[in-house]
């Protein structure tokens, strides 16, 4: 329950916060263009609060978090006063009206510079890319991929952490080709060849490095306790979070692999354990229960492993002053939008499934993921969505701030607006355009649960 209460309030949040970012900028524009604005809302539906400026512009905070809008003087939804014309939205040039629509998501763009420039001043940590051991009979696997190989580059492309890595591998979702990895090896380089064929073009939730088989490489998990589950074997022994093993039946633990090497093949059997609890020793005896795990029976004891700790050389903390902040996150942010774009591109061209569509309850996790990762990654988490926020306004589709510029863009070069029928027409295909990717969104999401 409180998991779910994290991922609603999460995802309130982040819309209340982002959904305001991006009406400003529709606003702000506006104003500096002497349109009136009538309403500013955010949410939908009956007003929880109401206030108005000097400029009688109302300000709305609605009871339906989902959205939020601008509503500008317009003669198109009723007449407006002969001395009151020079400020309708409809008398102004094509030319400013697209960029009041245009503000919307431009303002997105720069909520996520904004924000990357941030984490960058305060300094964002990543781990240094010193490969693992990859996955048996995997891409990585198969490359030659080794235990202590440093990734320089993928693709050419230059790679700092596992993160830029991550990305790096992200743009090439869907492709048929090779992936390159340039790797130092003690002192000298080599470059790796993973061959990919329509790569994870069906998968719903791409995940790069899994599919790879391409990991960190990861310290040692010590034998100590760092959860017991309620009900389990180790409760019913008197197991204790922090219990580090020394020993199982006289055989000397020296790590959690080895813990749970033992306990697998013995449930049901007695097991005499000797730990290390509040700088003393005490002696346990836990019998592991039975369960199926992939046809095979395990035993098991309900204990969650304390997490590793990395080194403190494999932290990577990049610290920059605001202004050298700021370059980065416009750098980050373009990056993000082309691969956005490329993506829905890959989309349309049947290169990656529809399936890696999300909607809200998928939006609801992560933000909830976010909150517990700390301020941080909640952030970072704004800046993304900010960024698809933006991305998803500007497709060409009627009724998104991109159909809107599409349209006072042809009314630009012809002279003169397109028909009312036309428009209607248009409106009415880009609802429906909406609703199906909503529904789509929706089915994806249920798919995933």
């Amino acid at each position: 329950m409180i998991a779910i209460l994290t991922n609603i309030l999460g995802i309130l949040l982040a819309l209340g916060i982002l959904v305001t970012v991006h009406e400003y900028g529709h606003f702000w524009v506006a104003r500096r263009n002497g349109i009136r604005v009538l309403r500013f809302s955010v949410g939908f539906g009956q007003a929880l609060f109401r206030w108005y400026d000097r400029h009688g512009t109302e300000f709305v905070i609605a009871w339906i978090p989902l959205g939020g809008f601008v509503k500008m003087l317009d003669e198109r939804e009723g007449p407006v006063d002969e001395a009151d014309l020079n400020q309708a939205f409809t008398r102004k040039t094509p030319a400013q009206r697209i960029a009041v629509a245009s503000a919307g998501p431009i303002a997105n763009f720069l909520f996520a510079i904004l924000a990357f420039a941030l984490l960058y001043s305060i300094g964002v940590q990543g781990l240094a890319p010193w490969a693992d051991d990859p996955v048996p009979q995997t891409p990585a696997y198969e490359a030659g991929v080794q235990r202590g190989d440093v990734i320089e580059r993928v693709d050419g492309r230059a790679v700092d952490n596992w993160t830029d890595i991550n990305l790096a591998l992200a743009n090439r979702v869907g492709d048929t080709g090779v992936i390159e990895l340039t790797v130092r090896r003690e002192a000298q380089t080599q470059i790796l060849s993973i061959p990919i064929n329509r790569w994870m073009a069906r998968d719903s939730e791409p995940n790069p490095m899994a599919s790879l088989g391409l990991y960190p490489s990861r310290p040692e998990t010590p034998a100590v306790i760092g959860q017991i589950l309620p009900g389990g074997a180790a409760e019913a022994a008197g197991l204790q979070p922090a219990d580090r093993i020394i020993s199982v039946n006289g055989q000397m633990i020296e790590n959690w692999v080895d813990w749970v090497g033992i306990i697998q093949p013995n449930g049901g059997r007695s097991l005499t354990v000797l730990l290390e609890r509040n700088q003393g020793q005490q002696t346990l005896t836990v019998t592991p229960a039975l369960r199926q795990v992939d046809d095979q029976t395990q035993g098991y004891i309900g204990a969650i492993a304390a997490p590793a700790v990395w080194p403190e050389e494999q932290l990577v903390v990049q610290r920059e002053w605001p202004w050298v902040g700021v370059w980065l996150g416009l750098q980050d942010t373009a990056e993000m939008v082309r691969l956005s774009f490329a993506m829905l591109g890959k989309m349309l061209s049947g290169l990656v499934s529809v399936e890696q569509i999300g909607g809200p309850i998928s939006m609801a996790q992560l933000a909830g993921e976010s909150v517990q990762g700390g301020a941080a990654s909640y952030i970072r988490f704004l800046a993304f969505i900010s960024i698809s926020l933006g991305v998803v306004n500007l497709l060409p589709i009627p009724v998104l701030d991109g159909g809107h510029i599409v349209m006072y863009a042809v009314e630009w070069v012809r002279g003169k607006p397109l028909s009312e029928r036309f428009q209607l027409i248009g409106s009415q295909i880009g609802l429906i355009l909406i609703a199906g990717l909503m529904v789509l969104a929706f089915v994806n999401d249920i798919g995933r649960l």
